[in-house]
């Protein structure tokens, strides 16, 4: 059978949803392991899934209820600036030591949260599939996909790929401006 890895944030939101799916495919007969920060082991051995550390330094023990008491207390383009930020950190430190945690575990395939957009981007380096989950609203930007922040409904005319190309672009340079970051600065680490 398949060793499979999981990404995802330490997130209850998350977690919970990607571990039931791992804890699925153990029942079937695979392995499981998680690949995360020290907030997630707990309720990853819980789940009676393995459990596989990295950025301990980075993000230690109780950083993410820290993390999200503070986000609390924040709205508007200050929440939005501050959940930018913890994304991009997460994304640095998961391409910075995923890959070598994914080899060394011996992990055949990735289940990778959406919100981690370093998962899919580790699978490809490492030459191994993957499968992106969501357990919420499809932030997902591919071809074909209406974007998430419309009411679009799908449609494959070359004017519906127009259109979302179009705002895509226009969402993504937006965006950038208000964080006052590069729209690539997300994947700043380097692989190489």
């Amino acid at each position: 059978m398949t060793h499979f890895g999981i990404i995802c944030p330490a997130a209850t939101g998350h977690l919970n949803p990607m571990t039931t799916l791992g804890l699925g495919l153990k029942q079937r007969g695979h392995r499981v392991t998680v690949v995360g920060i020290p907030d997630a082991q707990s309720k990853t051995l819980a789940a009676g899934l393995e459990f596989r550390e990295i950025g301990g330094s980075e993000f230690p023990a109780g950083i993410s209820k820290e993390s999200l008491a503070k986000l609390g207390e924040l709205s508007g383009l200050a929440a939005l600036k501050y959940t930018i930020y913890l994304v991009q950190q997460s994304a640095v430190m998961l391409l910075e030591q995923g890959p070598a945690a994914v080899k060394e575990a011996g992990i055949e395939a990735l289940l990778v949260d959406q919100v981690s957009p370093g998962g899919g981007t580790i699978a490809d380096y490492l030459g191994i599939p993957f499968i992106s989950s969501g357990g919420s609203l499809l932030l997902n930007q591919e071809e074909g996909v209406p974007p998430f922040f419309t009411s679009w409904n799908y449609s494959p005319s070359w004017w519906a790929r127009l259109r979302r190309d179009f705002q895509i672009k226009k969402y993504s340079k937006t965006n950038a401006k208000i964080l006052l970051i590069s729209p690539l600065s997300v994947f700043s680490a380097s692989l190489w």
